[in-house]
């Protein structure tokens, strides 16, 4: 009995180049950086819970770095698994649910000084949920990569961020409410919310090196991106 040999089908030319992996690791890395460093740098979160008087004075104080920082991943992101059936069509819902939010945030600023109680509790909430969906593409992407590689860490990882991001909207939500009530614990909760959204960044970098430093993944398609095949 003569063994089975699998015949690779070269990519059609008129398919777009895709990314290699290892320049879709490195803006993956580059994008991490100030994701999750803007989190805490500067301290946004504290400027708003001290209630500080220079905060109207500053045009665009949510958390620019990390919207930077996430835009860089969504790129990479978007590289990574473009054309890979539902993953991708969810990555871009996600990622453009993401950047919209992210910019409501900005003028949404404004308000804080005219509305204190609603422009805050607004304007936290746009965070919020820009943060949530941040980490939505995020978690398509490494639900793709556990899908293709059928790695155990791979699928815990996606596991683990998934309850990081939700956790993190839960209690970002508790802290709009808290707002609104005037709550005093409100702080503490904001405080919470941007923990547990760095847990699930700081997840979504361990997922960058599960996908780093696996081997079943190449750089280009043998097939059709719509036979999600990987040479």
């Amino acid at each position: 009995m003569t063994a089975a040999v699998v015949k690779k089908r070269v990519v059609n030319g008129s398919l777009r180049p895709r990314w290699p992996k290892p320049r879709v690791v490195r803006w993956l890395e580059l994008g991490a950086i100030p994701a999750i460093a803007g989190l805490w740098i500067p301290d946004w979160a504290g400027a708003y819970a001290g209630k500080a008087a220079w905060l109207a004075a500053v045009p665009a104080f949510p958390p620019v770095v990390t919207y930077a920082g996430a835009v860089i991943l969504l790129k990479a992101c978007a590289e990574g698994i473009k054309d890979m059936g539902v993953h991708y069509r969810a990555l871009r819902i996600s990622g453009g649910l993401a950047l919209a939010f992210a910019v409501v945030s900005l003028p949404l600023h404004f308000l804080v000084t005219a509305l204190p109680r609603v422009g805050l509790a607004l304007t936290l909430l746009s965070i919020g949920l820009a943060a949530f969906f941040a980490t939505g593409f995020f978690w398509f992407t490494i639900a793709k990569v556990a899908e293709i590689t059928v790695e155990v860490r791979t699928a815990r990882t996606r596991q683990a961020v998934a309850v990081a991001g939700v956790a993190g909207l839960l209690l970002g939500g508790a802290t709009v409410v808290g707002v609104l009530l005037d709550d005093l614990r409100w702080p503490l909760l904001l405080r919470a919310t941007v923990a547990a959204f760095t847990v699930a960044f700081g997840l979504c970098r361990y997922g960058v090196h599960c996908y780093k430093t696996q081997r079943s993944i190449g750089a280009t398609f043998s097939a059709d991106p719509a036979e999600q095949f990987w040479a």
